[in-house]
């Protein structure tokens, strides 16, 4: 059954809100990502954390416009691209991506984005271990 769209900016309050585990035994259920994340507020580059514990942190990213180059000290990233298209700049190399897409970013290693379609590039971002404050280092100047 699908929810109304009415509802889906509460989705999204309630994600940016609760950030942390639920109770052992219940599970936590997002529906239609790429139409919570349009809601997302902010710029260009906007993200709605879904999910944190001591495990894995588990954001929903909205992009209109590039992610300068970077690299990540603690954490490796997994990216699904849920919706749009774009071009991964990974170590070097240029790479086509489309909706249904994976990417594994390692630990240290410089990437970058670039949403190049008509709309945003909706995507689910995972790191492990956690992501945490400083570990995001832009490769130049900071963007």
């Amino acid at each position: 059954m699908r929810r109304p769209a009415s509802l889906v900016p509460a989705l999204v309050v309630a994600a940016l809100a609760g950030c942390s585990s639920p109770p052992e035994g219940a599970a936590r259920i997002e529906v239609n990502l790429p139409e919570q994340a349009l809601n997302i507020p902010g710029g260009p580059a906007v993200w709605a954390n879904l999910h944190a514990d001591d495990d894995v942190t588990v954001n929903l990213v909205r992009l209109s416009a590039p992610i300068a180059m970077h690299r990540h000290l603690q954490s490796e990233e997994v990216v699904y691209l849920l919706s749009g298209e774009g071009i991964l700049h990974l170590n070097g190399s240029d790479r086509a991506m489309e909706a249904g897409d994976l990417f594994v970013v390692p630990r240290n290693t410089p990437h970058g984005f670039e949403p190049t379609g008509p709309s945003p590039a909706i995507a689910l971002s995972i790191f492990t271990p956690p992501q945490v404050e400083g570990d995001r280092i832009y490769e130049g100047a900071k963007k």
